[in-house]
Parts: C-alpha cells; sequence; structure tokens
C-alpha cells in the first residue's frame, strides 16, 4: 500500500469532538455543533491536501526513478526525517565549508529519501546537506527516491559509512555494535570479514565499549579526538582498576590538554601520595632570660644560630669535640 494511501486509513476513523459549552478556553473554539463540523472539515481538507501533496511528489519521483533519469523533487524540509544511526560525521569545519558552497552554489548531489507510512519521508542520506539548507533559511530541498527497505537503509548506510576515510572509530563502533545487535549470529571474525578489515581491529573499535560510561559519554559529544588503538589501550587501563584516571585522561583529551599518547600515559601513571612536610623542632638555649642560641632540627638536618659571631668561633672548637667523641662511641 502506497505511504498516501495509509495516510488516508490513519484519518478515516477520526471522531468529531463534542463541542464544549464551556465559556473558558479559546474564545476562538467553535461552541455549536455546527461550528465543530465545519472545523473538522476544514481540518480535514487540510490533512487531505496534505496527502494529495505527497501523493503527487511521490507519483513524480517514482516516475522519475522508473525512467532511470531522476531530476528530483522539491520537498519541504519539515517532512523530511532523520533515523537514528544514518548519519555519517562531519567535522564542524567540513560543514561550515558545505553550508557557504551551498549558499552560492546549486544543489549537485540530490538528497535521497524513503517514504513514511505516517507521513513525511526518512532520509536515507544527505543529512547534512538538508542542515545547511534548514540553517540558510531554505524551505525545500531537491530529492530522489531510494530503493532500499527502512532496515537496508540503515545497514547500507553503515556498510557505506564505514569504508569512508573521515568516519571516526568511534562511530565505527557505534555502528558495528548497532549491527551486531541486529545480527546477533555473527560472530566478530563474521562481522569483520563483512566489512573487509581484520578481526584484530574490530576487536580494537568494540574496546570502545569496555570503557567506562562516563568515558563514552564525553566521547559521545567528542566523537572525533580518540581511534581505536587508545580506546583498547585505555580498556586495559580502566579494567586494571584505574577507571576514574581514564575518565579523567579522555576529559583532558576532549579539552586538547593531551594528546591520545600522553592521555594513555597519564592513565598509566599511578599517583603517588605527597609525603608529609616534616615539623622543624625548635627551641632556645638560654643564659638566664636571655636566648645564648637558637636551635632548629628538621629531619637529620640541625642548625645552630648563636646571637653573635664572637660566640660562634668561642664554641665552634668545643661543639666539633664533642660530635667527634660521639662518633668514637657510635
Amino acid at each position: 500500500m502506497r505511504a498516501a494511501q495509509r495516510l488516508s486509513e490513519k484519518t478515516k476513523d477520526i471522531e468529531v469532538p463534542e463541542p464544549s459549552h464551556s465559556t473558558a478556553g479559546d474564545p476562538f473554539r467553535p461552541r455549536t455543533a455546527p461550528g465543530g463540523a465545519l472545523a473538522f472539515q476544514s481540518a480535514m481538507r487540510e490533512k487531505q491536501a496534505e496527502i494529495d501533496a505527497m501523493s503527487v511528489e511521490l507519483a513524480e519521483l517514482r516516475a522519475q526513478k522508473q525512467s532511470g533519469a531522476p531530476s528530483g523533487v522539491e520537498i519541504p524540509l519539515d517532512q523530511l526525517h532523520e533515523v537514528v544511526g544514518r548519519r555519517r560525521y562531519m567535522p564542524p569545519e567540513k560543514f561550515i565549508e558545505l553550508r557557504e558552497n551551498l549558499r552560492h552554489n546549486k544543489l549537485i548531489q540530490l538528497v535521497v529519501i524513503l517514504p513514511r507510512a505516517e507521513g513525511g519521508y526518512e532520509i536515507q542520506s544527505g543529512h547534512h546537506r538538508v542542515d545547511a539548507y534548514r540553517e540558510l533559511g531554505r524551505s525545500t530541498i531537491r530529492c530522489v527516491l531510494g530503493d532500499a527497505t527502512g532496515d537496508e537503509a540503515d545497514d547500507g548506510a553503515f556498510w557505506a559509512n564505514l569504508m569512508q576515510s573521515d568516519l571516526t572509530d568511534y562511530e565505527k563502533y557505534i555502528g558495528l555494535t548497532r549491527i551486531h545487535a541486529k545480527h546477533p549470529e555473527l560472530s566478530q571474525a563474521e562481522l569483520g570479514e563483512r566489512v573487509g578489515i581484520s578481526s584484530s581491529h574490530i576487536n580494537a573499535l568494540l574496546s570502545f565499549n569496555r570503557l567506562p560510561e562516563q568515558a563514552r559519554a564525553i566521547l559521545d559529544a567528542n566523537k572525533a579526538i580518540m581511534g581505536a588503538n587508545a580506546a583498547a589501550e585505555l580498556a586495559t587501563i580502566a579494567e586494571t582498576g584505574n577507571a576514574d584516571r581514564v575518565v579523567e585522561a579522555v576529559r583532558r583529551l576532549s579539552e586538547r590538554e593531551l594528546d591520545q599518547a600522553q592521555a594513555v600515559k597519564y592513565a598509566k601513571a599511578v599517583e603517588t601520595p605527597k609525603p608529609a612536610k616534616a615539623v622543624a623542632a625548635v627551641y632556645k638555649v638560654k643564659t638566664g632570660k636571655s636566648t645564648w642560641c637558637d636551635v632548629r632540627t628538621t629531619k637529620n638536618i640541625m642548625r645552630i644560630e648563636f646571637q653573635s659571631e664572637a660566640v660562634a668561633d668561642a664554641v665552634q672548637e668545643a661543639i666539633k669535640q664533642h660530635l667527634e667523641l660521639l662518633a668514637a662511641k657510635s
């Protein structure tokens, strides 16, 4: 059944609401049965117009597809909906370049869409072009009809994206976990064979899952900061009881305080508590009420300060002899 027909089926059982006799609420709300019926008929006409417009769009899209030379149809941006997992990562600076290019130039690569049963269209590919048009204040964008089911579009987007050099390792991990959840019968080795990468690299990509949850939350917002090899090392460090150091390393990495190698080194480092600062023992040697000398001892260091240089010279030999005597007895 066509999407437009399904929309029509969804609206056929809508009941006319009971007219309200209350004076509260919307002052423009119809208060009589005829008024309510007219409002309902107006809403139905709008819905039918939307269905008719979509039917025309779909008919033109399908006709172009069958002709083998699709030129696209202008589709309102508010009818385009994103499906999680299909969007490919694009660095912010690249998106700005794309947006500014589209500000001044014609759209060459059209957006690929799929009809939705609930109305509107899913974006199969072209998410960033749609975003750019929205930021530019455009109301429509030229689209062509895809030929995949929803699941095929999800899988196809991932397999295609996986081969893109600018897809981050973290996004590859997200895609792999999503695909593996849909195809649990595939082993990691079989998954690697299907995508054409080694089993060891599959293991490295999936090591993101072994990172602490707080670290993954940081990576969700900063997908490009860490590769799979660094993730594997940090995951192993976290599993040895240093999860807090790993989270802090990832945080510092996200704030560009560290690079990946420094983040791993930071996480590996064991924090040793700083020794308590030694407290000096201080006392005075007096003669009567006057201080003869001040003595200060810290660990293995003793410092004696006399009131004058003459006194220091006078007692120096006596101190030396006493120390030699103590040394001889030790």
